[in-house]
């Protein structure tokens, strides 16, 4: 009997040796598994929160100053990364306003908006209409804010309706729209 009860006690002890080597294999396994995966987690979660980025349909941008709009734009679709801060858009339309007044509309089949800069540049079938009636068709126009010059390239055609066509390389038109100048080789065609 004593025999009997030593190999028992001896099965116990085995069984309760092993249980405690499969438990603590476990409990080493997931703190490996937690230390080796937090770098992973880290990186994840910084890349997901540092490189944002949106597809949208029907996009409307405006900015304002001390509660006075300066222009607004609407864009078919846009893409947004905020790795550069960057807007890319398709086939826009929009405004330039002061005192709340429609100054330039302009419509691009392509533009990007720098959140950063506050920068939108048109590129790709460019018109720009001022309130006058004067028209401005190029390449590319870059507009950097209310007080900068607005500057348009490539094949830039300006009219004011009966009185001149100009046609020249480069235009750079003040941030108020009252005047422009003409660079690069240039043609005029006055109306009388």
């Amino acid at each position: 009997m004593a025999l009997k009860n030593y190999i028992k006690d001896k099965k116990n002890i085995a069984y309760i040796l092993l249980f405690s080597v499969i438990i603590f294999a476990c409990f080493w396994a997931f703190i490996s598994a937690g230390l080796i995966t937090k770098s992973f987690k880290t990186k994840i979660v910084s890349q997901t929160y540092k490189n944002k980025e949106a597809n949208i349909e029907s996009l409307l941008v405006t900015e304002t100053k001390n509660g006075e709009k300066l222009w607004e734009l609407y864009a078919d679709s846009g893409m947004y990364t905020d790795e550069n801060g960057v807007v890319l858009l398709e086939y826009l339309i929009g405004n330039f306003y002061d005192k709340n007044q429609v100054t330039a509309s302009f419509k691009s089949d392509k533009g990007t908006y720098n959140s950063n800069k506050k920068q939108i540049i048109l590129y790709d079938n460019v018109v720009l209409v001022y309130k006058d009636g004067t028209n401005l068709s190029a390449e590319r126009i870059t507009y950097s804010g209310k007080n900068e010059d607005i500057i348009a390239e490539g094949n830039v055609r300006i009219e004011r309706p009966n009185e001149a066509v100009i046609w020249g390389t480069k235009a750079i038109l003040t941030g108020d729209y009252s005047d422009f100048h003409i660079e690069g080789r240039t043609k005029s065609q006055f109306y009388m």
